[in-house]
């Protein structure tokens, strides 16, 4: 790849790389996709490590397999340099929507593909999944596992972002590229499935 073009609107990006990672998340997203426009490797890393603990916590939850979710987080980043050239500028898409999206995509043809078999017993996760919200929903989230593997993907995904991940409705519409409406009916469809195991559920939905 050839050398990213100077930055003119904003000096900390040439000095982004010696800057510490808490300091990565006051980076504009759009002006890290505008240099990687340029095929800025270095924007692409500091992307890459931006948004990597977030979305492998998320494919963590999804596949309750480590190594299954770091392949899905890096299919995700292989997919946004891919789109490098094609990303608008200051357009109606939000970076974060983006690759929580692919994230989760990658993570159902994970899923379909090698049949991840789940040990809810495996807590075992890589530092960067451990973030406060994993270790607070870790209980309940074992618990509700056993029963979300018995329904449909899509249903026990809605499930699992709405009560565990705790995210909105337009939020959890905007991941899974679905609308509000069909995002309330999979989780009203994957509830009325889950009635089968009766008071075994109380207190987790």
């Amino acid at each position: 790849m050839h050398k990213p073009e100077a930055h003119n609107n904003k000096e900390e990006l040439s000095n982004a790389g010696e800057r510490d990672r808490s300091e990565w998340d006051h980076l504009d997203d759009d002006v890290l996709m505008a240099q990687m426009a340029k095929d800025d490797e270095q924007a692409f890393a500091l992307l890459m490590n931006k948004y990597h603990s977030k979305l492998k916590a998320l494919g963590w939850r999804v596949l309750f397999n480590d190594q299954a979710a770091e392949d899905a987080v890096q299919e995700a980043f292989l997919a946004l340099w891919r789109t490098r050239h094609k990303w608008e500028i200051g357009g109606a898409a939000k970076l974060s929507t983006w690759l929580y999206r692919v994230t989760i995509n990658r993570c159902v043809d994970i899923k379909r593909k090698r049949r991840v078999k789940v040990d809810i017993e495996d807590t075992t996760m890589s530092v960067e999944a451990k973030g406060d919200d994993i270790l607070e929903a870790k209980h309940r989230q074992v618990r509700l596992d056993a029963f979300l593997k018995e329904l449909p993907e899509q249903q026990a995904l809605a499930l699992r972002l709405y009560y565990l991940e705790e995210n909105s409705i337009p939020a959890i519409a905007k991941s899974m590229d679905n609308t509000e409406d069909g995002v309330r009916s999979l989780i009203k469809r994957g509830k009325a499935n889950m009635r089968q195991f009766g008071d075994e559920l109380s207190g987790l939905i």
